[in-house]
């Protein structure tokens, strides 16, 4: 009997800990954050922004998608503007494709610049610094930079859109 009392919290356990695990990847995986400032002031500063951190850029030309989803007739309630910006340190993608291509999958990082209904304007990208803790070595050490830096990016845009609302 004391067995199927142990098996049984067992496996309540796993299954509470995995619901814990997914739940916690749905919620913290993809960062939301909230930019105080218009639309093209937000875009202005990614574009002016990112390139002044050595050697970052953007190795895909931006992707206007809230206009090809509407030249296709598909249009959202809930925004009213989106475009994707993909940002890429050349040297940190080929340090990591040599060793590991099947990484390409999540390259250049993809951030989506989006206005909600409500006139918010929100950056949203993966949680690097958080998928960073599921490595180790090269990919951990680099995910871990990425994020710094991304870090750093974001506070610069804030920063940019902030001082073009003063001026």
């Amino acid at each position: 009997m004391a067995i199927l009392i142990f098996a049984a919290g067992a496996a309540v356990g796993l299954v509470c800990g995995g619901l814990t695990f997914v739940y916690a990847l749905r919620k913290y995986m993809i960062a939301n954050l909230e930019i105080d400032g218009s639309f093209e002031d937000v875009e202005q500063a990614i574009k002016k922004v990112v390139p002044q951190f050595e050697g970052w850029s953007f190795p895909i030309p931006q992707w206007g998608f809230y206009k090809s989803q509407l030249s296709k007739n598909l249009n959202y309630d809930n925004i009213t503007n989106m475009v994707m910006h993909f940002v890429c340190k050349p040297s940190h993608a080929n340090t990591m494709l040599r060793t590991y291509p099947d990484m390409g999958g999540i390259m250049p990082c993809t951030w989506a610049v989006y206005q909600t209904a409500d006139g918010k304007v929100h950056i949203a990208k993966m949680n690097i610094g958080l998928m960073s803790k599921m490595y180790s070595g090269t990919v951990k050490n680099i995910m871990t930079d990425v994020a710094t830096t991304e870090k750093q990016m974001v506070e610069r845009i804030r920063e940019t859109v902030k001082n073009h609302k003063e001026l």
